[in-house]
């Protein structure tokens, strides 16, 4: 198998796995069924993924470098990076909102201890690209701080939010969980404010349907 042979069936076993993940759950889905579906035999799968949670987590980088080149393609060039960075966090979570079998396969991967240790990484290496050579430097302890807690508070407030256990809506759990992470990596609260408010009046703007297709999971 030469190399771009070797991506296409990389790309195949993702493609096909998120289907599983998406149409009967991350819980129910077992790597030999990934395996039959993408006509690979499991040993031949593990060369590729070592674990679903692997196939997950490239699912959800490639999901939010989608987003990224999406958002930094239709915005101004010279929006303010964490306006774009919040941009970013809000279509995430209405495109996740917009099935109700992808907000189940977030949640129940959320709850995974490996999942969500490397979602947090995955989300530190994108903000520091996006934040390479722009006028913004923060440390790196503030960053995983921000990352770690921010990212912790609104998966709780997402699973409540699933299961109908609390009275808010998406708008008002983006509130919280994006003010924690700018607050965190000591924003002055006023811009926070400011860059929450730019962030949800240009994500209401943008059509999700036509961002959902960026991803070609369904």
């Amino acid at each position: 198998m030469n190399i771009d042979e070797s991506i296409d069936l990389r790309e195949k076993i993702i493609k096909e796995a998120s289907k599983l993940f998406i149409s009967q759950g991350y819980n129910k889905t077992t790597i030999r069924q990934i395996a039959e579906v993408s006509g690979v035999g499991r040993g031949h799968l593990y060369y590729y993924f070592k674990k679903k949670e692997d196939i997950l987590l490239h699912l959800y980088r490639d999901i939010l470098d989608k987003l990224y080149v999406y958002i930094n393609e239709n915005l101004n060039p010279n929006s303010d990076p964490l306006v774009n960075y919040a941009v970013t966090q809000c279509i995430f979570t209405y495109v996740l909102a917009s099935s109700n079998q992808l907000f189940r396969m977030y949640i129940e991967a959320s709850s995974i201890s490996l999942v969500k240790k490397e979602y947090i990484n995955i989300l530190i290496d994108l903000f520091n690209e996006k934040m390479y050579g722009t006028n913004y430097r923060f440390s790196e302890e503030n960053i995983y701080i921000s990352m770690a807690i921010g990212s912790s508070g609104g998966w709780e407030l997402l699973n409540r939010y699933y299961n109908d256990e609390i009275d808010l809506d998406l708008d008002d759990i983006l509130k919280s969980t994006i003010k924690s992470k700018l607050l965190l990596l000591d924003i002055e609260h006023i811009k926070v404010n400011e860059i929450i408010d730019e962030a949800l009046k240009i994500s209401k703007q943008l059509n999700t349907n036509d961002i959902v297709d960026l991803f070609e999971i369904y």
